[in-house]
């Protein structure tokens, strides 16, 4: 962890991190001669990549095929079928899934490394509107500009350089990053909005007419759900006259483009520089691969994946696995990619 950046929030000893896993302190195992083991005594100093880890320094291990076999000490959640590959002198903490373990305590007990004044919530140099509704513990950065009848709930964090435009709402405990540009849109609680975003921006909808193309009002809005989390560069439409609907806990990676109308239920995955156009439907759980590109009015059935660089201009059902350009089930996409193969290598030959 670099702590130019990032700390540690207060003190906090093995025992906590056994309080956050749900495992008790009889599951830990060391082998280490002449050792007996005190959580309550052994203090977490810092949070580090497994080949970095050292004594007091916690880790997590997943990977048999990384170089594990000079790591000799210190704190590791992994699974208990990997122990076996870990040092004995390694206190080891037993987890199903050692990432998200150790995701959970990066969350709860590391913090952004800035000093603000604590009085003072709202930057000097910030622009609030007077009939703007601002909620308890709320953080406005500086040159940030709230507009009129904006809403912002308790425990809100705003960065530098936000603009927030009229009537705007964002929800309970949201994080909204420097630079995010915002119209037209509700956040329900606990979204994160990184860096350089623009949310409820007006879509790409136009009548050409030579000189006298016109772009189409879009007078609906853009609505997202609760713990959602967007990443930065990204650019979301609101409706042309309905609502664009993001759902709950949709994660949605850096440079995105979602068209205006689209609906994103609860749980989509989005990995970098999709793009949907207008009117796309992704059902729950549906995963996009980086670079996915889906044409508009498409529907993405319930649990599907899609790979990376594919094409859609089709519709699928729920559990389809997709792949290719012009996307299609995947296995159809396998075997004609080796057929075209085998054709090549033939006409090699002659």
């Amino acid at each position: 962890m670099n702590k130019d950046f990032f700390k540690i929030d207060h003190k906090i000893s093995l025992l906590d991190i056994l309080e956050v896993l749900d495992i008790s302190k009889d599951d830990l195992v060391i082998k280490k001669d002449n050792f007996v083991l005190h959580p309550e005594k052994i203090y977490i100093e810092d949070f580090v990549s497994f080949e970095n880890l050292k004594k007091n320094k916690l880790s997590f291990f997943t990977n048999i095929k990384s170089n594990f076999t000079n790591v000799s000490s210190g704190i590791c959640i992994a699974e208990k079928e990997n122990f076996k590959y870990l040092n004995k002198d390694i206190i080891k903490i037993p987890f199903s899934n050692p990432k998200k373990g150790f995701s959970k305590i990066l969350k709860k007990y590391v913090t952004v490394n800035q000093k603000h004044n604590k009085e003072n919530k709202i930057h000097p140099s910030a622009i609030v509107h007077k009939t703007a509704k601002i909620g308890k513990n709320v953080f406005i950065g500086a040159y940030s500009i709230i507009c009129e009848d904006v809403i912002i709930e308790d425990d809100t964090h705003i960065s530098e350089r936000v603009t927030i435009s009229s009537n705007c709402k964002i929800g309970k405990e949201c994080f909204i990053g420097a630079g995010v540009i915002i119209e037209c849109t509700v956040l329900n609680k606990k979204v994160n909005v990184a860096h350089n975003t623009v949310l409820g921006k007006i879509g790409f909808g136009f009548i050409p007419e030579n000189t006298n193309t016109i772009l189409t009002p879009h007078v609906g809005s853009l609505n997202v759900g609760e713990g959602t989390n967007i990443g930065s560069g990204c650019t979301i439409d609101r409706g042309l006259i309905d609502k664009t609907l993001i759902g709950k806990y949709v994660m949605i990676d850096n440079q995105v483009h979602i068209g205006h109308n689209c609906v994103i239920d609860d749980f989509c995955i989005l990995a970098g520089q999709v793009g949907l156009s207008g009117s796309v439907v992704l059902e729950k759980n549906v995963i996009l691969g980086g670079d996915v590109s889906v044409k508009d009015n498409i529907k993405i059935g319930e649990g599907s994946i899609v790979a990376g660089a594919s094409k859609v201009f089709n519709s699928f059902p729920k559990a389809s696995k997709i792949g290719g350009s012009p996307a299609q089930d995947i296995n159809s996409w396998k075997r004609l990619v080796a057929s075209q193969r085998l054709i090549y290598k033939k006409r090699k030959k002659k």
